[in-house]
Formats: C-alpha cells, sequence, structure tokens
C-alpha cells in the first residue's frame, strides 16, 4: 500500500487489534530494509499476539527526514485503526531514529542494538512512558555499557542484555520472542 506521500507501507493486520507496532529497519545506506529478518520476524509475528504491524522504507538516512517517514507511517496506522496505541519499534539506526519520534499516540518505545551515539540525541529520554532497550553484549559499536551511560537516568526504561550476540544480532529468533513479550505486556488490555 502507499501512503498519500507516495511511501510503500506493508499491513500486517491484527483480527482484534489492541496496538499498532511500527518497526524500523536498519541504515539504509548500508542494506537495510524492511524485510531485515528481525523486521520481517515482527511484522510476521505480531498480528497473531493482537498487535498490528507496521514496516515501510526509510526514503533517506537523513535523520530529520526518516523521523518524517515514521511519522508518516504511524499516520497510515492512525487511519486504519484511530484508537490504538503505538509502539515504534526499531533495530539498529531504525533504533536511533525511534529514540527522536516522541508523539502523544506512541504507547512505549522498543529500541534494540541501538548507536549510543544516536541515543545521544534522542528527545525520548525524560519521558515517562515505557522504554525498552535491548543491547546485545558484544555489539562492536554500541556495548551494553556505553548504551547504559547514555540512558543513564531515562525515564521509565529498562535495559536487557542479549547474550552472545554481537550488533548484527546473529539469530534473531531470541530478540523476536523478547519483543513480542514485550510489546504484547505494554499493550495487554
Amino acid at each position: 500500500m502507499s501512503d498519500p506521500a507516495g511511501m510503500v507501507v506493508d499491513i500486517n493486520a491484527a483480527d482484534a487489534p489492541s496496538a499498532c507496532a511500527v518497526l524500523l529497519h536498519p541504515h539504509p545506506d548500508y542494506g537495510g530494509d524492511r524485510f531485515h529478518p528481525l523486521i520481517d520476524q515482527l511484522f510476521a509475528r505480531l498480528p497473531g499476539r493482537s498487535v498490528s504491524a507496521i514496516r515501510f522504507d526509510f526514503s533517506t538516512s537523513a535523520p530529520g527526514a526518516a523521523r518524517d517517514d515514521v511519522i508518516a507511517a504511524m499516520d497510515v496506522g492512525t487511519q486504519h485503526w484511530p484508537q490504538l496505541p503505538v509502539v515504534v519499534a526499531g533495530y539498529s539506526f531504525g533504533a536511533g531514529i525511534a529514540a527522536t519520534v516522541d508523539d502523544q499516540r506512541i504507547a512505549g518505545w522498543l529500541l534494540v542494538a541501538p548507536p549510543s551515539a544516536m541515543l545521544a540525541q534522542a528527545t525520548i529520554g525524560g519521558d515517562s512512558r515505557p522504554k525498552m532497550v535491548v543491547v546485545p553484549e558484544d555489539d562492536q559499536y554500541s556495548p551494553p555499557e556505553a548504551v547504559a551511560q547514555v540512558i543513564r537516568g531515562w525515564a521509565s526504561t529498562s535495559m536487557s542484555t542479549l547474550a552472545g550476540a554481537d550488533h548484527f544480532l546473529g539469530p534473531v529468533e531470541p530478540v523476536v520472542e523478547h519483543a513480542v513479550s514485550w510489546i504484547r505486556s505494554l499493550v495487554s488490555p
């Protein structure tokens, strides 16, 4: 489906959704797209847990424009489900962008392997809505200690470390399980 701005947006609707998840992929300049295995598996699995899923490709790697892409995708979700809360879930670059999207429709943020340099530009740290940060134990770009330092003092934020994984995650199934459980617990009626 295309939104009014011409952006291609994929929607996987749950039968009776309790929320909508907007899924953000890794860096587009390095091959990241909406079909990344983590994003693809979340897109496939969330509707079975009563969470509709939306994915799209960033139009650019420019942070401001990428942030606008997220808002446009959220607008598509709001057109389909006007009363549902939104969870913004991103991996790597997508997590960094997610941390800059502060919108009243958002119920919470899931940030997987966020670059600590991008988190330093986050606008959500002081927000009281829930945030889950998942950091691979051996992340070569943003190790857990660096991420913990950046998010120290953030409100309503939990951090978990993904044992035995680096920035590229390896098998994504443990991350998918963790993400689906956290999102579902956040929006359960």
